[in-house]
Formats: C-alpha cells, structure tokens, sequence
C-alpha cells in the first residue's frame, strides 16, 4: 500500500497549480469573465491539462488539478472541458459538459455544451445564462433547439462520465475550502484585539482546527475514491459518493468557519471570502449534496480491502509484494488451530509471530513495514478475533530507547505475553498536561525512591511491570525521566478502578516510597518527555491498536441491519469510518517512507475520536429503547466512545497541536 502521491502526480499537480494561479483570481476585479477567455483555454491546451486522460492519466490526476483550480478561484473551465471529454473523448475545444441534463457551470468561452439527454450523448450551442450563486464561474446552457445526437454510446461512459464529474467537484470543494481556511489562518495570526493576535483565541484556534481535519480526511477519502474508479469497479460508486459527501460537508464547512474567523472583512464584497462559500455551495448542490448521497448510500457495506498487487510507482492501495505474502501467510494461519479465537490468544498470537512486526528482528519483531501492523489488526477484525495486544506502544519505547540488558530482560516477555504491562502517565492533576507530572523518583545510592500516583492505568490491575513517566528534575519536559517498575514492588499499591459502562479495565497506582535499582532508567535521566512523546504517536494511531477493525465490523452490521442501515447518522458515520481509513494509510505510508510529521497524529486522532462517538452513537440510537431497557454491547460502546475524547490526549489538546503545529497558529 502507497497512500502517497507518485513523482509524476506530484509533477501533474504542480503544473495545474501554476496554470490555475496564473488563470485564478486574488481579487474580485480578477474573477471570471473579467479576463481573456480564450488566454484561458489556450493555457489549458498548451498545458496538456485538457488532454490528461489521452495521455495516459488516470482519475486521481484529474482530480488533484480540479482542486488546484478550486483552490485558485479559476474560472478557466478545467472541470467542464474535462467532463466533456469523459463523454466524448474527441471533443473539439471549446466544449463543456452539462451536470444537470442541460446546465454547464464551468463553460467560460464555451462554444458548444454536451449533455446527458434522453438516455443519450448530445450536442449543442453554448447559451449565455445570467449571474448564478457562484461568482467564480461562467454558466451556459445547452441550445435545446440545435443539439444533435452524438451517435451510439458506450454504455459505461455516461455513469463513468457521472462518477468523474461527482469527484472533480468534490475536489473543487476541498481545494475552495483549503484555501478559505488558509487565507483566514493568515488573518487571525496578525489581527489583534485585546493587545494579542486573535489566532491565540483558543476558540478560534478550534474552529481552524476542526475545519483542517475535516479537510484532510474529505481530500484523503476522495484520492482513495478517485483511485478506486480505475482499479476497484465493484466499489467505486459507494466510495465516489462517500467522497462527494465528505467534501460536500468538509468544503462548505470550512468556507464558513472562514467567514468567521475573518469577522467583519470576511462579509464584504471586496473580500474573497463570500465568493469561495457561493462557489463551494454550487459544487456541493450539483450532483447531490450530502444529504442526497447518504440516502443513495442506505444499506450499502463499507469498502473493500482492494485486491491484486500494487503498481511500482504513484498512488495505489493495493499491498506491495511483501505485504501481499505477510497476508496471505496470516489467513492461513487464522484458518488453522492456533488462529481460533479462546485461550492464550495473545500467546498463539505471539507464537505466530504477528504481534509488533514492525519492530527490528533483534528487539523481538519482525522487522515489515509499518503496514503489516495494519493488515494484522485489518485481518483480526475481518476474521472476528480478538485485536492484537495493546503493547505495541510499550514495545516500540523499550526497542528505541531500552538499555541492551532492558531489551534483552523485556521485550521477549512483553511480545509473547508471559509479562503483561501498563503504562503509568496520567495522574490526578496532570491528565492532557504531562509536562505537569508530579510523581517523583529520588536517587538514593543505587537506588530510585518512587513518591506518587497514578491514575487511569490501563490494565494496571494484571500487569506485572509499569513503564513509570517520573519527575527526576526540576520543572517541565526536562525533569522528566521513564522507569521500568515491578509492580510487585514493596510500596507499589494497585486499586482497580470501575468505569461507567462496567469494566475494571483502569485502576489507580500509588508508590509510597517504592525502590528500582538506578539502572531501571530508560534511556538517561531527562529523556522522559522524548520517550512519552515517541510512544503517543504510536498509541494514538488508529491502525497500531485496531480501532479501524472494530469500528469497521459496527458499520458493517448496522448497514446490513433493514432499519438501521437506512439511518441517515449510520451512513455518514460510515463514510468517515472511511475517510479515517483513508487518513490513516496516508500516515502509515508516511511513516514506512519517514516523512511522517508526528503532529498529525493528533488528526488521526480527533477522526478517530468522532468516527467511534458518531457511529457508536449511531448505534445506541438504531436499537432504541431495547438497549436501554436490557442494556448490552450498544451502551457499553457507547459509553466507551464517550472516553475516545480524553484518552491517548484530550480532543481540546490535540486541537491545539493541530492549529499551532500543523496550521502554524500563534501560541496563547
């Protein structure tokens, strides 16, 4: 799998980002028809961007140009000749295609419009129509009087044609709202009030946030839509209108957050702002707004895994060749004895050799790329067994940062389960607010003196050690320090913990004065915060730790259920089920190529978050009084979901990360 862009797409979306700056607008003296119309169609022509898929490109090339005109406010009709050309590939320049039957809005210096009439492919003169919504873009009509059939029709080009032409303005969307959320982002880091710049409002820093992560996942569910149209037939319809929907929601959505963010100078007519929204309402109404696709979607199961192997070079979500024998090696052994769920699970699981592949063949692991730890959950999930041990995080701190001796004493005992762990961060007054821990480790002699306490540790209750972030210093990140603690130790007390849906999953942990040996240190006094943060950005990743599985196998019920796979809320829970999905190879494909930026995975998480609220909430909802009367799974997930927003980091917290990480926001 390769959720990255090749070296000749990123080529492709370069080049149309130059043509679409050249041919955009930066003011409202510059929109469309305000400029030269046939300038315009020769920079398409003499670009090659109206010929594409003549020469050789596929869909997902087409879409990153459509969100580069999006993005500039282009009037240059890219995604009308394109469409056109998807339902009569000799298309003449000068000729645009019709969304509606009969409307082309994308048709600035048109000659001719072809359209979907009568169950066939016609032409005719382009009509001039007045001022639309969508000051951006040149609207025309077909001349029905003068159009002409175009003669016999493949019957696969027009729901072809339909299913570009959906994707092209889902990219339009969230190229518009990509760049409404930047322009806004540029304002409220230099705007003042109150003697501060307006982007440290932790307000308005969540609202950017919030638009950002959207988009991402709408821009990631629609490339893995626009590949699957040329590779995966059987899904592609689901997967385009999932993606039409996202960006329907993402693109509007951030094109309003926008308006806000730019207060007053955002609603006049000199700024760009209100422009971006018309466009962005035009684009998502044509061919079905969210609302109509999650009705066209009722009952329809998620996507795939795709089959087949992957192509060298570009975008493709099909497994390389090590991935394709890593699976097809893991069903054989889920379809033998040891891969039956019960008993010892995490020992045969071990035994197999599928817990922490990632990790070096010396520290205990396999050594396979970072994707195989997806497939293992994926395939655990598709198979109805039990997810993976959540000790991936541990083990991944104790390889990296481990002394030799603590890998060797570890790390086999962690993988193969006969030691369990825990990890021991959050305490009473430091939760999201690490850098704040208080509990406390003197060195004495030989020896670490523990003080403190810990709360929420998960699993602390059957765990034989604890990986302990301690105070070994002064204030903040550089006090800190990671120990490896027995909790068997004389002055380490466990109480367990009940949650609110009925497990004893947590538990608190108070060390009174409980001793380590010096060497039970972790990598050098110091390095605690360097360590926790390494180990967080596995923890909060959805494919290490099998949420993708589990939250796959509830949309997949629901949606086969008669009622409940009508439900407008378990539709759209699905298609960001998928859009995480989609997120979340990006970030596995970055992290096998090393280009992953570790403050995205607060993106991965906030998705992760509303995915298991919205669709456990979906499902709580679907069985009505029933759940609550006999309650059973659907509460207990439920209120689970509840916990996604604080666990791992709050939702508050990774906000933050986003907008002063990722968007560049000012600090408070």
């Amino acid at each position: 799998m390769r959720a990255a862009l090749g070296e000749m797409q990123e080529a492709v979306r370069d080049l149309a980002r130059s043509v679409a700056t050249d041919l955009g607008a930066t003011t409202i003296e510059e929109l469309a028809p305000a400029g030269d119309a046939e300038q315009a169609w020769a920079a398409l022509r003499d670009s090659g961007l109206t010929t594409l898929r003549a020469d050789g490109a596929g869909t997902l090339e087409l879409v990153l140009c459509a969100e580069e005109f999006g993005a500039a406010l282009s009037g240059a009709p890219f995604l009308g000749s394109t469409v056109a050309r998807e339902l009569w590939p000799d298309a003449p320049d000068g000729t645009v295609a019709a969304l509606d039957s009969e409307l082309a809005l994308d048709a600035w210096g048109a000659d001719q419009v072809v359209a979907v009439l009568g169950g066939g492919i016609e032409v005719g003169p382009a009509l001039a129509v007045g001022p639309t919504a969508d000051r951006s873009r040149v609207t025309a009509r077909v001349d029905l009087g003068a159009a002409t059939p175009l003669g016999p029709v493949d019957a696969q080009r027009v729901p072809q044609a339909e299913l570009v032409a959906m994707l092209l303005l889902a990219a339009d969307l969230v190229g518009v709202g990509r760049a409404a959320l930047a322009d806004a982002v540029d304002h409220v880091a230099q705007r003042e009030q109150f003697g501060v710049p307006v982007g440290t409002f932790q307000a308005v820093q969540h609202l950017a946030a919030d638009a950002h992560v959207q988009l991402v996942g709408a821009r990631n569910a629609l490339w893995a839509a626009a590949w699957r149209v040329d590779h995966q037939g059987l899904d592609a319809e689901a997967a385009v209108r999932r993606a039409k929907g996202l960006a329907s929601e993402a693109g509007r959505g951030a094109c309003e957050v926008a308006c806000q963010m730019l207060g007053g100078v955002g609603h006049t007519w000199e700024h760009l702002a209100s422009v971006r929204l018309r466009r962005a309402l035009v684009s998502r109404a044509l061919l079905g707004d969210e609302a109509a696709q999650w009705s066209a979607l009722a009952g329809v199961a998620p996507s795939r895994t795709p089959d087949g192997l992957a192509d060298d070079e570009g975008y493709d979500l099909r497994d390389d060749r090590t991935e394709a024998g890593f699976r097809s090696d893991l069903r054989a052994w889920l379809a033998s004895p040891d891969g039956a769920a019960g008993e010892g699970w995490h020992q045969r699981l071990a035994a197999g050799g599928w817990v922490v592949v990632s990790m070096p063949t010396d520290a205990g692991g396999r050594a396979l790329p970072v994707t195989c730890e997806a497939i293992v959950s994926e395939e655990l999930g598709g198979a109805d067994r039990p997810p993976p041990p959540a000790i991936g995080h541990l083990a991944h701190a104790l390889a990296l940062f481990g002394s030799p001796d603590q890998r060797a004493d570890h790390l086999a005992g962690m993988i193969s389960g006969a030691t369990r762990w825990c990890q021991g961060f959050s305490e009473p007054e430091a939760g999201s607010d690490l850098a704040s821990v208080r509990t406390r480790a003197e060195l004495e002699g030989d020896e670490w003196v523990v003080h403190g306490r810990k709360i929420w540790t998960s699993e602390a209750s059957d765990s034989d050690w604890i990986l302990l972030l301690c105070r070994t210093g002064g204030p903040g990140h550089k006090g800190l320090s990671m120990l490896v603690v027995p909790t068997s130790t004389a002055g380490v007390e466990v109480s367990t913990i009940r949650t609110g849906w009925g497990s004893e999953e947590f538990a608190e942990v108070t060390f009174d004065g409980a001793r380590v040996p010096a060497d039970a240190v972790v990598g050098e006094p110091g390095q605690g915060w360097a360590i926790a943060m390494s180990l967080l950005a596995v923890e909060r990743g959805p494919a290490d730790i099998g949420w993708i599985s589990r939250f796959r196998r509830t949309a997949t019920r629901l949606l086969a259920d008669p009622v409940a796979g009508g439900r407008t809320d378990v539709v759209r829970a699905t298609a960001w089920l998928e859009a995480l999905e989609a997120t979340v190879a990006a970030t596995l494909t970055a992290r096998t190529q090393g280009t992953h930026d570790t403050s995205a995975g607060s993106v991965d998480k906030l998705l992760m978050t509303w995915v298991d609220q919205w669709l456990h909430g979906a499902a709580l909802d679907a069985a009505g009084l029933d759940a609550l009367t006999d309650p059973g799974d659907e509460l207990e997930l439920y209120l689970w979901a509840r916990a996604a927003g604080i666990f791992g980091g709050t939702s508050q917290i990774q906000r933050n990360i986003v907008a002063q990480r990722l968007l560049g926001l000012p600090r408070p």
